[in-house]
């Protein structure tokens, strides 16, 4: 769909015309030089220093931010969703210090896609900032973006700004030029960017879908301009460098949809990535052509079929949806219920149904279920746990390992090499994946001809320096993870953590005391009280650890003036002694004592 210039969606801020984003209906013309391609003159004082701050250990929370002549930007602003090592935590973010410290030097965030993994941690990092950023995007993923900060309800809302594939703006020293890159979301765009040190090229996500849905291919007649200009560093899409094939066209998952949706002879469930809009274009289509109504549940799909359908990406007829609630007015033969859950999530849509928790939608014995997507790594438990539960319900279900419901939005390593071959940078950085995929990538660049002294694989925290369009490294800054709990954000650390992980897998107790401190004697027999400890409710179990805890009192009263630190270590000690002798279990102990 060819994107107009800054219309006034509903909702989207308008563009700040001169200060900020000034687009072009055609890219400007490469200035060539005689030193090969090297692209525009640089300045040889100019440094331009490159900050991945996250997506470098990981398939998750991305954020890069490059620095140049006292100007800062980022590219990218994601999180990361938590998996079964991490005890109550519902979010993961990177840690953006640096960019806190230096906020008053920050001109712009540019957002690639509307990928949670590329635009959720951008609220909790605008509440931490106290002026208004230039948010620059595509028009669905400004609108994807606002409906987001609504949810946070933002005190001070950013400026967004829509760009367009093929335009350019200018924020500080940075001269930005944004082209189409083909991926499982509409609007998404890599940048090229050009700085008094170097040129840069970051593709974003992207792969070569050469029959994509929406017509939109990946722009190589930008990326040959470009390696006329001169890429000085490349960085590139690694999420499957691993993949040895070609990745496979969405256009390929409509014809396995169509068939399974058409053979179905109940209900109809699909869990899919909210922000799949080309996914949920396809499962929409098939429905209609299979006679079904499409009922959405799910916070996250809802809202974002909701802004999708409002600007123009999703195109659905009015009469196929309809309300989640009235999905029983319908025969199961004739509806096809659109949710969240695909990840294995514990509160989502299909996590609930398949334990009977789902307030509207009841699965049933013969209905078919349908998994459009692939685990992220970590949640493989998760989404096995689901489908076993829908097969001990009875449901028909179909995943990537039966049929062809799902296809990346990533490049295979072919492809890589297709665009390195094409791109011919004299530096490459591999991003956007784990560290196995960052080192194959760096293998396929290394294959087709860029120098192996010129090819880096960096951590969360690391930089690059460019000068003079020369790459080396640079002094890194403070990085990490930020968990979100609930309302919490970075309140919860390793220790808490680890001791969460303690009592999920070891249990939990707590021994209280109570002393004279003046006779020093103890008053009564200790409290104990356990939790997910074998034995725990047997009462003869809970007597012989009461007698063991209350000898190791006394004999520290008799031997020793009353110290409460004292005491509760020992019974600490003599409490954990016992369990561990008793049910080889080292649970977590809170150990009390109160002086009378």
């Amino acid at each position: 769909m060819p994107e107009k210039k800054n219309t006034n969606e509903k909702g989207l801020a308008k563009a700040s015309s001169k200060a900020l984003a000034k687009t072009a209906p055609k890219p400007k013309r490469p200035r060539r030089r005689s030193r090969g391609s090297q692209g525009r003159k640089k300045k040889a004082t100019a440094t331009l220093r490159i900050i991945p701050l996250g997506g470098l250990d990981a398939i998750g929370k991305n954020m890069t931010a490059f620095e140049c002549n006292g100007d800062i930007i980022l590219i990218d602003a994601g999180l990361m969703f938590p998996d079964d090592e991490h005890t109550g935590v519902d979010l993961i973010l990177p840690d953006y210090t640096y960019i806190l410290e230096n906020a008053d030097r920050l001109r712009g965030i540019v957002i690639t896609h509307g990928h949670e993994d590329h635009t959720g941690a951008l609220p909790y990092l605008l509440k931490d900032i106290d002026r208004s950023i230039p948010i620059l995007g595509t028009k669905l993923t400004l609108g994807l973006i606002e409906g987001k900060l609504e949810e946070h309800r933002l005190s001070k809302q950013p400026k967004l700004v829509e760009v367009h594939r093929g335009g350019s703006t200018k924020l500080g020293c940075f001269e930005l030029e944004f082209f189409t890159v083909n991926h499982s979301i509409p609007g998404a765009m890599g940048v090229f960017m050009h700085t008094p040190a170097g040129n840069v090229l970051h593709t974003g996500d992207f792969k070569l879908d050469e029959t994509p849905i929406d017509g939109e291919l990946t722009d190589f007649a930008a990326l040959a301009r470009f390696a006329a200009q001169g890429v000085d560093l490349l960085m590139s899409d690694s999420t499957n460098a691993t993949s040895r094939q070609f990745t496979k066209s969405e256009a390929e998952v409509g014809v396995t949809l169509r068939s399974v949706i058409g053979a179905a002879k109940q209900r109809v469930v699909v869990a899919a990535f909210s922000s799949h809009i080309h996914r949920v274009q396809q499962i929409c289509d098939a429905a209609q052509l299979a006679g079904r109504k499409v009922a959405v549940t799910g916070r996250s799909m809802l809202t974002n079929t909701r802004i999708a359908r409002d600007l123009g990406y999703l195109n659905v007829p009015d009469d196929l949806i309809i309300d989640a609630y009235d999905v029983g007015n319908y025969p199961p033969e004739k509806t096809v219920v659109l949710c969240t859950g695909s990840q294995g999530e514990p509160l989502s849509a299909l996590a609930r149904m398949s334990v009977g928790e789902h307030k509207t939608i009841d699965i049933e014995r013969g209905d078919t279920v349908i998994i459009s997507a692939t685990p992220v790594p970590g949640n493989e438990k998760s989404v096995t746990r689901i489908v076993n539960q829908l097969s001990k319900v009875g449901a028909d279900v179909w995943d990537k390992n039966r049929a062809l419901v799902h296809v990346s939005g990533h490049a295979g390593a072919e492809e890589l090499k297709l665009v390195l071959s094409l791109v011919k940078p004299r530096h490459f950085l591999p991003v956007h994946g784990e560290a196995t995929h960052l080192r194959a990538h760096a293998r396929l660049a290394e294959a087709v001809g860029v120098d192996a002294n010129n090819i880096f694989i960096l951590d969360n925290g690391d930089s690059l320096v460019m000068s003079d369009g020369v790459v080396k490294r640079g002094e890194g800054v403070e990085s990490g993870i930020v968990y979100v709990d609930g309302s919490s954000v970075g309140d919860i650390g390793a220790n808490v953590l680890r001791d969460r992980q303690s009592m999920s897998n070891e249990g939990a107790a707590s021994v209280a005391v109570v002393i004279d401190s003046k006779r020093g004697k103890l008053v009564s027999d200790p409290v104990i009280t356990m939790r997910g400890i074998p034995g725990f409710d047997n009462d003869d179990f809970i007597v012989e650890a009461r007698d063991k805890v209350a000898k190791v009192v006394r004999e520290s009263l008799d031997n020793h003036k009353p110290d409460a630190n004292r005491i509760k270590k020992q019974e600490r000690d003599a409490l954990s002694s016992f369990i561990w002798k008793r049910a080889h279990r080292r649970p977590i102990i809170m150990p009390i004592v109160i002086e009378i």
